[in-house]
């Protein structure tokens, strides 16, 4: 009887033992799950980006005298700051300098450097289109010569890693009305890229996405309007947390009366059209 109690104790004891070492063990396994995540966040302290914004306008008259005609530029710009961004930091700054400033000009060393360099080849180009070398030969007061620019952008989304953005230009020249254009980019600052067409969706299923587009806008009451030959599965476009959104700017393929057209389509009915490892797949 003594000696049966004995085991009964030692056999207690080894069961203890061996759950004890068992949950130890799942501890251990959990805490290096976390600490294992937590080193895969760290390079990423945000899913969201901060921004910094300039704005200016510069009226230039030809010859510096106010009775001639002038140029007027104007800036409206909110830029992404790009600290904390993983690699290159500079990559976003110079992608965004290029797709909103110019790409001739993505070579300086910050946004507002680009900006003031656009606004001294605007006002030469200007002077040099109008009257060549000499603007103070020019007559006085001849509003066909008053030029207008105005640029701006706007942050469509910021989440989950994904940037879209628009960049919209208004330039007038001379004549009957000016001529808006909005181009859209999208941005996965995870890895510090652009994101195209051919990185969301499978070429071959490109015909399919463009029928989605079509379908959609053959439903707006301007649908005779839409030069449906012209219409294409385009890079203008952005995404967020709905869909997809492209951008169809004046006489791309309608008249310029209807305006920038924004066809949207939902995750739903695109989804099954994209590439399995699309950087966009968080939003799905």
């Amino acid at each position: 009887m003594y000696i049966t109690h004995i085991i009964f104790i030692m056999k207690k004891f080894i069961f203890i033992i061996s759950v004890a070492v068992i949950c130890f063990g799942c501890i251990n396994n959990s805490n290096k799950s976390n600490v294992s995540k937590i080193t895969e966040e760290s390079n990423f302290p945000s899913d969201k980006l901060e921004f910094a914004s300039l704005s200016d306008t510069t009226i230039y008259h030809l010859a510096n005298n106010n009775d001639m005609p002038r140029y007027e530029i104007t800036t409206n710009i909110v830029y992404p700051l790009a600290t904390g961004i993983a690699g290159d930091d500079n990559l976003l700054t110079k992608d965004f300098i290029s797709n909103c400033i110019g790409k001739e000009y993505s070579k300086k060393e910050n946004t507002e450097d680009a900006l003031n360099s656009l606004t001294k080849d605007l006002i030469k180009n200007y002077i040099t289109e109008v009257c060549g070398t000499t603007p103070e030969n020019k007559i006085e007061g001849e509003s066909w010569m008053n030029y207008e620019y105005i640029l701006s952008n706007d942050i469509l989304y910021n989440a989950h890693g994904i940037l879209s953005y628009s960049c919209d230009t208004y330039i007038y020249t001379g004549g009957a009305h000016g001529l808006n254009t909005t181009l859209c980019y999208v941005y996965d600052f995870y890895d510090n890229k652009e994101i195209f067409i051919n990185s969301i969706f499978k070429e071959e299923f490109l015909p399919n996405v463009l029928s989605l587009i079509k379908e959609e806008l053959a439903r707006e009451e301007y649908a005779d309007d839409i030069d449906m030959d012209n219409v294409n599965v385009t890079e203008n476009f952005f995404v967020d947390d709905e869909g997809i959104h492209w951008i169809y700017n004046p006489y791309e393929i309608a008249p310029y009366a209807l305006g920038a057209i924004e066809v949207s389509i939902p995750y739903s009915d695109i989804e099954r059209y994209m590439i399995d490892n699309t950087p966009i797949k968080s939003l799905l």
